[in-house]
């Protein structure tokens, strides 16, 4: 008898290829076979007719498998189809390359139709319900030469898989296609945002994670890219970004069903270590005190959710208040409360805010008056279990005012002025006591002049003393100096917890006002991911349009990664990006080489098998969780190659 597995073969023989059309075409009941190039399908659809007592035909349907046993062809059914199977003998072919893939976990090959697509995933769920397995050896005799079975290649594939689901849903790839993106440049693009995700670094890092360390390229159908065209696909996304954003936005809203009801404006800088060269790097106020070096500065607008809504991206010395009117103007007609610190609430700002009918809510920019004297008129906790009072302030201007005070805020503050207090009179301290050593500063003006500096240094609690330095009669040297506390000093402590918040909403409760603000707090701790989990500094270019690619890259991978954050936490997974995507990436795809002869083999390519953390992140965001395997016949490398 002749193996299934040979007959393409045979098919394709001029000399037997007649012969072994007439063998089957005595069977009707083999009525599709599906070879593929990539995977080698030993399945069938058989059709079987038979005569009933009224003389009427009746036409059964079965899914049969071919298999070996002791080197003996044999079939099998898998799965009876019954009688009322529909789909046309002209499609049974495409049916079992559909069914094959889907049961192996592939991506799936365009639908002839939706009576095809419908039938395929029936097929396949029944499949799955009964316990079979595409992987099961279909052969008992043992065709591989076991002492030369190797591994060529490791590279990972956890993160890959997660990372492309999050785009998937995000419908990344659809939204390109709608600005007239080719294909291939969709792979790339996608597969540089899932590089940002996973190994922040520049292009030329992400060009070398492709080549060396990732299956995402294996993945995405794609060759590997040049450098260049990676840099060029990262131009053509900042081109488009409020097309992309207003795309991916809209859809994280459908998705996960909130509405936009908030807007969160906040702004940070990163900072560049090389030679200034564009017009955005410039030298400002940086957050994270590297006043050395040129900064940019980039402007978020996000939601409630902590989904990027708009972003802008400004020179290093852009002043906060001014960057707010471009944010609103990119909302689109949207009319979100605003919720912002008090570096971008000037007068100005509120003031366009109300031109706009956008209601908003602020920390009043001018000094915290001290606690009130009566009674809170509300005591309530936050979800971290701090006491919270709060009083209701006289309404001005058609505003609503709210003192809020902190026992967490007050405890904190406290800290802080109490080391830096102690810091500035042991300066003091040690300036008078080398009044009376030798070598040490002695002369009147000078000792001023360091006084100042001092004053300076610790300016936030510098205020709360007095410092008088005294001649010593008849000398240019000062005699002593003398330190003493202000009033201020007592009362300044009992205001250091505390401040006030300013809204339009007049009807809005006083703790409904707190615990909206307070979600600014958790919007920046999450914005925290972009800043260290996901690349955005420091900045390697130096050219303004790749300064631009470079921190929208950054703004995309948030927004999968994020997505991502916020489908485990239905599953009681609260871990930082930084720690999801370590664990995820020791998840890895084998490449097996399987020697059958001397000059041929079978590549299996195949995931490692699922950890449980693993397992419950594949189904939080909508992964399989099968082995993930790809066979492939391939000629055997010359000897010395160690790769194939």
């Amino acid at each position: 008898m002749i193996h299934m597995a040979l007959i393409p073969f045979f098919l394709k023989n001029t000399q037997c290829s007649g012969i072994i059309q007439n063998h089957f075409a005595a069977k009707p009941y083999i009525d599709a076979w599906a070879p593929d190039t990539r995977t080698l399908t030993r399945m069938y659809i058989r059709a079987k007719t038979r005569i009933l007592k009224s003389g009427a035909k009746a036409t059964s349907y079965a899914l049969v498998e071919c298999h070996r046993i002791k080197g003996a062809p044999k079939q099998r059914t898998v799965l009876n189809l019954g009688q009322s199977f529909a789909i046309p003998k002209e499609q049974w072919r495409a049916l079992i390359l559909h069914i094959d893939e889907g049961l192996r976990g592939q991506s799936r090959l365009t639908f002839e139709s939706e009576g095809l697509r419908h039938a395929s995933e029936t097929i396949v769920e029944k499949l799955l319900e009964k316990g079979y397995n595409v992987d099961d050896p279909r052969d008992d005799r043992d065709a591989v030469i076991i002492d030369e079975v190797h591994h060529t290649d490791t590279r990972t594939v956890g993160g890959e898989r997660v990372a492309l689901k999050a785009l998937q849903l995000l419908g990344f790839a659809k939204s390109l296609r709608m600005l007239k993106l080719r294909e291939d440049q969709i792979h790339l693009a996608t597969a540089l945002v899932v590089g940002r995700m996973l190994l922040p670094g520049s292009e030329r890092h992400t060009h070398e994670w492709m080549h060396e360390r990732s299956s995402i390229l294996e993945l995405l159908h794609c060759d590997l890219p040049s450098l260049s065209s990676l840099y060029r696909i990262g131009d053509a996304l900042y081109e488009h970004r409020q097309s992309i954003m207003d795309a991916l936005f809209g859809t994280t809203k459908e998705l996960l069903g909130f509405s936009e009801t908030m807007a969160f404006f906040d702004l940070t800088n990163v900072f560049y270590t090389g030679r200034k060269k564009g017009d955005l790097l410039r030298h400002g106020r940086s957050k994270e005190k590297r006043s050395d070096c040129p900064l940019v500065t980039l402007a978020l607008m996000m939601d409630a959710s902590g989904f990027p809504r708009t972003a802008e991206i400004l020179p290093g010395n852009a002043s906060e208040p001014a960057t707010l009117h471009q944010a609103i103007a990119q909302l689109n007609g949207a009319k979100p409360t605003v919720i912002m610190d008090a570096g971008i609430a000037t007068e100005a700002n509120l003031a366009y805010l109300n031109e706009q009918d956008l209601d908003w809510i602020c920390v009043q920019r001018t000094k915290t008056p001290p606690v009130p004297k009566d009674a809170p008129d509300q005591v309530f906790k936050t979800a971290s279990d701090v006491d919270v009072r709060a009083w209701a302030l006289p309404d001005e201007g058609g505003e609503r005012r709210v003192y809020l005070h902190s026992e967490a805020r007050q405890a904190v503050s406290d800290q802080i002025v109490g080391a830096q207090r102690v810091k500035f009179e042991e300066a003091i301290a040690h300036l008078n006591a080398g009044l009376a050593l030798p070598r040490r500063l002695k002369n009147f003006d000078k000792v001023q002049i360091r006084v100042g500096r001092l004053i300076e240094k610790y300016k936030q609690v510098a205020y709360q003393y007095d410092v008088k330095v005294t001649r010593k009669a008849g000398s240019t040297h000062a005699e002593k100096i003398c330190l003493t506390q202000r009033p201020a000093y007592e009362a300044c402590t009992e205001a250091l917890g505390g401040y006030v918040l300013r809204t339009s909403h007049v009807e809005w409760s006083v703790k409904k006002i707190a615990q909206t603000y307070w979600q600014l707090g958790e919007i920046e701790r999450t914005l925290g991911t972009m800043k260290s989990d996901l690349g955005l500094r420091p900045i390697y270019h130096s050219r303004d349009l790749r300064i631009e690619a470079h921190l929208f890259l950054s703004i995309l991978a948030f927004h999968a990664a994020h997505l991502i954050r916020s489908l485990l936490r239905t599953v009681d997974i609260h871990s930082s990006w930084g720690t999801l995507k370590v664990k995820l990436n020791q998840m890895h795809r084998v490449t097996t080489v399987l020697p059958q002869n001397a000059t041929h083999c079978t590549l299996l390519k195949k995931d490692q098998d699922l950890k449980p953390f693993h397992r419950k992140v594949f189904r939080a965001v909508g992964l399989k969780t099968g082995t993930y395997t790809r066979r492939m016949k391939a000629r055997r490398p010359a000897k010395g190659h160690a790769n194939m």
